[in-house]
């Protein structure tokens, strides 16, 4: 290590910022109070941001805080994934003892070490997949709040003007997710930051979320200038040269230290900016001068070993000289890492700008070849290197800025290699499409290149798609199915096919995606059994059960299922066994499909697969709940739920797993339960508009089932408004039921109707009974509505128009349930009981022995509004037809006890109103929290109405005659009349007409 260091450059004491070092150690308190903290810190170069966060560090004593540091790498056109991270996070392993690095990483460590190698060995064997950005970031974010639990935690990333994407959006993850005490200080050159610079919008996404604060470092004044000069010289300076400094320098305080420095030197003080920041490295010896400028080729931070190797000098000379260097304050030694840094990154700008471009050229050979020797010393033999995504990165852009295409091709394939396999996805895209974009150029370095054209067109395509560039996805896999002969290599075309449905599908191309998986089973030969052909299988069958074609699904995950154990494919094997016992659930074959799911989940547990983890759980729950065992469905999505939060990875699967959970909740009526998860989930990461569907979903169900229309209404068509591509049949049905029971309630039936159809047209092809029986028994319920309001106005037309809908709806239900794959599940049977209910409302009379049959159908399963309601039409049409009010009371109390134990304010309302239409006294317990308030009878308004007046008026308004209103009320004709007589001369209006002007008038309609 280089020291003896002398004379002094920088105040020792940091003058005039106060205020914000007080900011940045609030932060620091804020987490050693366990609360998280970001700090953005902006300002130009060399105002001093650097400096101000080095007065942060030197306090974290006092606190008790583990200090993280790592700054961003200027590589010019080259990426360096996560650069800033790895050099924070690599002295973990040193400063944590064994056991308690442990803890911390909390089971990670293999996937943390991929990033970071000092954390821990990697497996050896074969190359494990890339982890999506998003479990890399929920690894880490979960390392870092059990790094606080042992204190407060400081994470310091600096220059943020030169982070890379895979940077940027782990830091954005971060500033949404902390928890818990860490404080997150960023610093970036506002000066650097021109109108398309990618930070940009970054930084007013931070500014949007509320959950950072800006400190912007201005330059200082005259008074402040001339404390930093005093502090430097241990005595006042001399007005005039402080005046002469400001006024060179502008206030900025690196520039004023460099001006100061000339002057004690008896320089006469510089005129240009390049001029003063080369004036000190001038003054150094030409052989100092001559390590300086191989420094500044490496960037602003430079290890020892490879300085060295491209200097070729003595080894002692070579310390003599880094030690004039370090004297002078040119350079600075990193304690950590033992290398070098420029004292100020525009000095290192500085001298290599000077340098002329014949120079650079070799010395970025020369670090390539340094750099290409250390890669080979760690190659571990088994094929593997020990090197890092950074490293690899280096040797690229150093090849590429020596302008060696031909060696700049192979290192920007491993760069991309490494990148990939260190989560580094948008970085591994770069160096991929860099390696392509040179293939054509240099013809002998591809065919040298580690992997082929087309291959390297597959793996940018799938880096695009982890990244979320979904339709780059398409256009990269499209460009290398364009370079395969289908009748040559067909199972190379036939994986690119299924790899290319896949982009399809994520990418909102539904249609395309079904033709080109269709493709890729043609195109794989049969025979053979290939374990191509059991994955292209294995995505057909996924694909049909997704858009709910659940007895083609069954057939194709059967032949996959087949091909998967004749070839071996074990993952294979689990993934088509989920989708086998889903489809198989979904049609009613429930133990068969269970128990494959069941052996789907057992085989994802053989290989650790968390996609596979998390999609079994979800399946096999969704498959309980479809059946009506709800219950179950809880225990199994948060058995999901509960697995993801152990593995770090609850953002990416909670989502839905606890949403689901939730809404099986909400079928057994326990309410405040599914409020208490959903708050979880929206308290996760749900930047994703396809995060947000099931959460807002459900979220939206529980509102109406409260009664809040608004709200759930807000949230029903926010789904439809914000999701960029057409919903799947099974997330979408749900939607357009919520949105049609919303429409009814509020009396928007051709609203309601719509929503109906719209839902219809999704499932047009399905063959899935649960969602047919829902969506149509909704419809249903609709055209009842409709049907009973046309013959109360004697519409005939629009009472055959009702009938006629109606009657495709039931036909539908009777012919997805009745199909003969279909075994009618509880849940299932419940919906069509309900639906040939809600048919008979249309034809009229009203049912009560078939609504008797739907509310016992779902007290059965639990499932409490349905059965309310069910109650409920049931007295209804007891009540119609004339039946003891004994046995309507039944129904109805029955209805009501269920209602407001569920807090179901609307469907409570209308039982109350129905009973005091009918005069059957209604059983008023205490209502619960979140129910309805107890009703008390009306008082006569200022009209003198009483409350059965008012009643009376509203369907005089609607235009219902004498006997309408007696039907509607249980009352007799001639007490219908004399209600109606009675109310046109307390309104002093002649006839019925002017008395629904009144109403509507008074609001008393609709």
């Amino acid at each position: 290590m280089i020291g003896g260091v002398v004379g002094r450059v920088s105040s020792p004491v940091l003058v005039g910022r106060d205020a914000e070092v007080a900011q940045l150690r609030a932060a620091l308190e804020r987490a050693a109070a366990g609360q998280p903290a970001i700090v953005v810190v902006a300002g130009e170069a060399g105002v001093g941001k650097t400096r101000l966060v080095a007065e942060l560090l030197g306090a974290v004593g006092e606190v008790g805080a583990v200090a993280l540091s790592g700054g961003c790498l200027d590589v010019g056109d080259g990426v360096l994934a996560y650069a800033p991270m790895v050099e924070a996070l690599r002295p973990l392993a040193r400063v944590l003892a064994p056991e308690e690095l442990e803890r911390v990483l909390g089971g990670a460590r293999a996937e943390l070490a991929r990033l970071v190698p000092e954390l821990g060995p990697q497996p050896e064997g074969e190359q494990a997949a890339p982890l999506a950005p998003t479990r890399l970031f929920e690894l880490l974010l979960g390392m870092l709040h059990r790094l606080a639990e042992r204190g407060p935690v400081l994470l310091v990333v600096e220059d943020l003007h030169w982070a890379d994407q895979s940077t940027r959006d782990l830091l954005e993850f971060l500033h949404r997710n902390l928890r818990a005490g860490v404080a997150l200080v960023l610093t970036y050159r506002s000066d650097e930051l021109h109108r398309r610079h990618p930070l940009r919008p970054w930084l007013a996404e931070l500014d949007r979320s509320g959950r950072a604060e800006r400190l912007e470092l201005g330059r200082l004044g005259r008074r402040e200038l001339a404390l930093q000069l005093a502090g430097i010289l241990d005595e006042p300076v001399a007005p005039a040269l402080v005046g002469e400094i400001l006024a060179r320098s502008e206030g900025n305080p690196f520039f004023a230290e460099e001006l100061l420095a000339a002057h004690l030197e008896g320089a006469r003080l510089p005129l240009a900016l390049r001029d003063l920041l080369l004036a000190r490295v001038e003054a150094l010896s030409e052989a100092t001068q001559r390590v300086l400028e191989v420094a500044a080729v490496a960037g602003a931070r430079v290890d020892h070993e490879l300085l060295a190797a491209v200097v070729g000098q003595d080894a002692e000379q070579l310390v003599w000289l880094l030690r004039e260097a370090v004297t002078h304050h040119v350079l600075a030694v990193d304690e950590a890492s033992g290398g070098y840094v420029f004292r100020h990154a525009l000095v290192q700008e500085a001298v290599y700008d000077d340098l002329l471009p014949v120079q650079r050229g070799p010395l970025h050979a020369a670090y390539a070849r340094a750099l290409g020797r250390r890669v080979e010393q760690r190659d571990a033999g088994d094929g593997t290197t020990g090197a890092t995504a950074v490293e690899w990165g280096q040797l690229a852009y150093h090849w590429y800025a020596a302008h060696d295409l031909g060696q700049a091709l192979p290192a920007s394939v491993h760069a991309g290699q490494a990148a990939e396999a260190a989560s580094a996805l948008a970085e591994a895209l770069e160096h991929y499409e860099r390696a392509l974009a040179l293939w054509d150029q240099v013809p002998e370095a591809a065919s040298r290149s580690p992997l082929d054209r087309v291959t390297l067109l597959h793996r940018a395509a799938e880096a695009a798609n982890l990244a979320g560039r979904y339709d780059h996805a398409v256009a990269l896999a499209r460009l290398a199915l364009d370079r395969v002969d289908a009748a040559a290599e067909p199972l190379r075309a036939g994986a690119l096919l299924e790899r290319l449905a896949r982009y399809y599908w994520v990418a909102g191309h539904s249609a395309k995606a079904m033709a080109t998986i269709e493709r890729a089973v043609a195109t794989i030969p049969a025979e053979p059994p290939s374990p191509e052909l059991a994955r292209a299988l294995a995505a057909h069958g996924q694909l049909l059960m997704l858009l709910s074609h659940q007895a083609e699904a069954r057939a194709r995950s059967e032949e996959a299922v087949a091909v998967a154990r004749q070839v071996g494919a074990r993952a294979v094997e689990g993934h088509a066994l989920t989708t086998l016992g889903s489809s198989l659930g979904v049609l009613g074959q429930m133990e068969a499909g269970i128990a494959d799911l069941e052996q789907g989940l057992q085989i994802a547990r053989e290989f650790g697969s968390l996609d596979d983890l998390g999609r079994a759980h979800a399946n096999l729950a969704s498959v309980l709940e479809m059946a009506g065992r709800s219950a179950d469905a809880v225990e199994v999505f948060l058995a999901g739920a509960d697995l993801a939060r152990r593995f770090g990875v609850l953002g990416r699967y909670g989502s839905n797993l606890l949403p689901d959970a939730a809404n099986s909740l909400l079928s057994l009526g326990r309410l405040e339960e599914a409020e208490r998860l959903l708050d979880e989930v929206f308290e996760l990461d749900l930047r994703s508009t396809g995060n947000w569907v099931r959460p807002l979903t459900v979220r939206g169900t529980l509102r109406l089932l409260r009664g809040d229309l608004v709200g759930a209404k807000a949230d029903f068509q926010r789904i439809l408004e914000e999701s960029p591509a057409p919903l799947d049949p099974q997330d979408a049905t749900p939607v357009f039921v919520g949105l049609a029971e919303v429409a009814v309630w509020e009396g928007r039936l051709p609203d309601a109707r719509a929503a109906v159809a719209d839902g219809l047209a999704i499932l047009a092809t399905s063959d899935e009974p649960y969602w047919i029986a829902d969506l149509c028994g909704t419809g249903l319920a609709v055209e009842a509505a409709v049907a009973e309001q046309a013959r109360a106005r004697r519409a005939d037309e629009e009472e055959r128009t009702a009938r006629e809908l109606a009657a495709g709806l039931i036909d539908r239900v009777r012919a997805a349930t009745a199909a003969p794959e279909v075994v009618p599940t509880p849940a299932v049977a419940a919906h069509l009981l309900t639906a040939e209910a809600e048919w008979s409302r249309v034809t009229g009379p009203s049912d009560p022995e078939r609504w008797a049959k739907g509310a016992q159908a779902w007290e059965a399963l639990g499932h409490v509004w349905k059965a309310g309601y069910a109650c409920w039409r049931q007295a209804e049409a007891l009540l119609a037809q004339g039946a003891p009010r004994q046995a309507a009371g039944e129904a109805l109390t029955r209805a009501w006890t269920l209602a407001r134990g569920l807090g179901a304010r609307l469907l409570a309302a209308e039982i109350d109103a129905l009973g005091r239409r009918a005069r059957i006294e209604l059983a008023l317990p205490e209502a619960a929290p979140d129910g309805p308030a107890q009703a008390p009878t009306a008082p006569p308004d200022e009209l003198g109405l009483t409350l059965r007046e008012r009643e009376v008026l509203a369907l005089v308004a609607d235009g219902r005659t004498n006997r309408q209103i007696a039907e509607a009320l249980f009352i007799s004709n001639k007490t219908a009349s004399v209600h109606v007589s009675n109310i046109l001369a307390k309104l002093g209006v002649a006839n019925r007409g002017e008395a629904a002007a009144v109403a509507h008038r008074l609001g008393l309609t609709g």
